[in-house]
């Protein structure tokens, strides 16, 4: 049984009976049911009917091709279709029809790179085979533009070195197509944002770039290394309700204690506060009421974490909310109805893959 430390008691009394003195109703963060397999290194992905789709991913010991979906009217995980390919570390984007394409990845082998690609129907629950990617990736960068199209970039070869090779993908012919190259390798699941606009902003590595899907041509987006001068890898990038880009934390230490914001009208970037735990390896989300919710992650200091914090846009600040009911890092962070938050899967240095989800409700809701 989880001990229960004396000061989240407290904590959770004074909520209840007095809400701690704040005109702010506190978060919440509530267990929710367990995956059907403990699940690391995939995409969760939300479908356009709001249910949320997990798809192969790695469960401590093997390379799995199951996948399971979320109901939140019922708030229960289901199997459904198996992926052709067992895969992990694959990227995924829902198309314009609801459909989810599934590229690249780890295959079932110790060591390896995968070109397939593959196409997940909600409405049968079938996966079906779609051409292969030019290049295999894994961890690559994938975005759905604003025409429709798919791009992906980057990621890393079978010798896990970086790509800076580009390729769109067309659902109405099933093609793929070269892109132009980037000036720099970019990778990772939340390490590009579609601006209000329709161009791309990609920040990882040292040099932001900018893709602008009508010339298919690549810019610089502001000085190497942003306004705090670093390198990033496993932080996040959000955009926020006024089109501004947050990032937040990286494998560097200037990088996991920093945060800074993107303004596309100007191109300039500015520091933001920063985060009150340093972190990478992090899950972020925009939630309903317009914050950033910034959870778990991992820290050489302190190992995974289950703080979390929430960045309020308006004023710049950075404010605690609970704290995660297991420490977590790589897990996949959703919307649900009512403003909620699934929390779900990822890992962490007592165990090795997880299988439970939390669900988190911003308070004032």
């Amino acid at each position: 049984m989880r001990r229960v430390s004396k000061s989240f008691i407290a904590l959770m009394v004074c909520a209840g009976m007095f809400s701690c003195g704040s005109g702010r109703e506190p978060d919440g963060l509530a267990g929710a049911p367990l995956l059907s397999a403990p699940r690391k290194r995939l995409p969760f992905v939300q479908l356009a009917d709001g249910r949320v789709l997990a798809a192969g991913g790695h469960d401590g010991l093997r390379t799995l091709s199951s996948c399971e979906l979320f109901d939140p009217a019922l708030g229960t995980w289901s199997a459904t279709g198996s992926l052709r390919t067992a895969r992990r570390n694959h990227a995924a984007a829902v198309l314009a029809d609801g459909r989810v394409l599934v590229v690249g990845g780890s295959p079932s082998q110790p060591v390896g790179a995968l070109a397939s690609t593959e196409i997940y129907d909600p409405a049968t629950g079938v996966w079906s085979p779609a051409a292969p990617l030019s290049v295999p990736r894994v961890d690559p960068t994938v975005v759905t533009l604003a025409d429709g199209r798919v791009l992906v970039v980057g990621g890393s070869d079978v010798d896990q070195r970086s790509l800076r090779s580009a390729e769109w993908f067309d659902p109405a012919t099933g093609t793929w197509h070269a892109a132009e190259t980037p000036g720099w390798g970019h990778g990772g699941a939340q390490a590009a944002v579609v601006l209000a606009d329709g161009r791309v902003l990609f920040v990882s590595g040292l040099q932001a770039e900018l893709y602008e899907p009508a010339t298919g041509h690549w810019t610089k987006a502001g000085p190497a290394g942003g306004a705090a001068g670093t390198h990033r890898m496993g932080h996040t990038v959000t955009r926020l309700g006024d089109g501004r880009v947050l990032v937040v934390g990286g494998t560097t230490s200037r990088a996991a204690e920093t945060a800074e914001l993107f303004e596309p009208a100007t191109g300039q970037w500015t520091l933001a506060a920063a985060p009150r735990t340093p972190r990478e390896g992090h899950g972020a989300l925009l939630t309903g009421d317009g914050d950033v919710l910034v959870v778990g992650g991992y820290h050489f200091a302190s190992g995974t974490l289950a703080s979390a914090e929430r960045f309020e846009p308006v004023s710049g600040t950075w404010h605690p909310v609970n704290a995660l009911q297991e420490p977590r890092q790589g897990a996949g962070l959703l919307r649900l109805p009512g403003n909620a938050v699934l929390v779900v899967g990822g890992f962490n240095d007592a165990v090795e893959t997880l299988a439970s989800s939390e669900r988190y409700v911003p308070g004032g809701d």
